[in-house]
């Protein structure tokens, strides 16, 4: 059962959030979803400590001007949002599309598998460095699986490696351990995620019988910056405590508890965190503060400065 929970909340926790058509709110609508948020985030929020100010935020909002200013879905999702994020970046209050009258639009799995898995980039210089570059964690099925196994025999035989994160903005935490096994040798422990409901915890795992060995070995450096976010920042933070990589670039952007959709009155939604990850080396995570880079630079600067790191290591050799 915790395990069915899980891959429905991973699979869920690093989709972007798309706002379609918004209607009129009224004051007492305003009032009742303030209340109804108050529940929900009572009821589900993983950060049990955290919640009695969140609700008394929540609370003092009821005479806010800025609350009295709201007239509509969408000056409520902006409002409330912004509160809201302040104590964890994955809340999020969006209209509910299937409550919209519209069809739809793309998710974020969707764009993923129809724009080649995320994958941007992969290629290996002269130097016989790789680069491998990639905007999201994809849904994990054989599909992806398959265009994620060619791309890693594209940078196969590399002697050093450069992962391109900056941009990458999370998905699936299947996809993460998946891809995490081409780089790691045998079965290594990632993360552990506590889940509220079931007060339980569940571990990932590489997959050893996912065996590149020249890949398990080769110097990684991975570049990161604000816009790298959720799964993408389990990725680099694992790698980085596991001393596996070198991280540069910039702090991320800080959302470590995976979530899952609960409906609102009044053609609303709530993403909540549900969930928080536990990395076993750490015992913590990045929530709040991103994953720190071992070298600050700036994010135009990243490759080359990665490209001169890795060239200095493998000259020592």
């Amino acid at each position: 059962m915790l395990a069915s929970l899980f891959l429905l909340i991973t699979n869920q926790s690093f989709a972007q959030h798309e706002n379609v058509e918004s209607v009129e709110l009224s004051e007492k609508m305003i009032l009742e979803l303030v209340e109804e948020l108050k529940n929900k985030i009572d009821l589900y929020y993983v950060e049990i400590a955290s919640i009695p100010d969140i609700l008394n935020q929540l609370e003092q909002l009821k005479g806010d001007s800025g609350l009295a200013n709201v007239k509509s879905q969408q000056d409520f999702t902006r409002f409330i949002n912004t509160v809201l994020q302040k104590n964890d970046q994955h809340f999020s209050v969006s209209i509910n599309p299937k409550n919209s009258g519209l069809q739809n639009k793309e998710s974020w799995f969707e764009k993923l598998a129809r724009l080649n898995f995320g994958f941007e980039r992969v290629d290996v210089s002269d130097n016989n460095i790789g680069f491998l570059s990639f905007w999201g964690f994809a849904d994990l099925n054989e599909t992806s699986k398959e265009v994620i196994s060619n791309h890693m025999r594209e940078i196969e035989n590399v002697d050093g490696l450069i992962i391109d994160l900056r941009d990458n903005g999370g998905g699936s935490g299947q996809t993460v351990q998946y891809i995490s096994s081409y780089f790691l040798e045998g079965r290594q422990h990632l993360n552990s995620f506590y889940s509220r409901a079931s007060d339980s915890f569940e571990d990932s795992y590489t997959n050893p019988a996912i065996n590149f060995p020249n890949l398990s070995q080769v110097p990684i450096v991975i570049i990161i910056g604000p816009k790298t976010f959720s799964a993408a920042e389990e990725f680099a933070y694992n790698f980085k405590h596991m001393s596996r990589a070198m991280l540069i670039g910039k702090t991320s952007k800080g959302g470590a508890n995976p979530w899952q959709y609960f409906e609102l009155q009044h053609g609303l939604r709530i993403a909540i965190p549900t969930a928080k990850a536990i990395n076993p080396i750490t015992q913590s995570n990045w929530e709040r503060v991103g994953v720190q880079p071992h070298l600050y630079t700036e994010l135009e600067d990243a490759e080359q400065q990665a490209t001169k790191l890795l060239m200095r290591k493998l000259t020592k050799h």
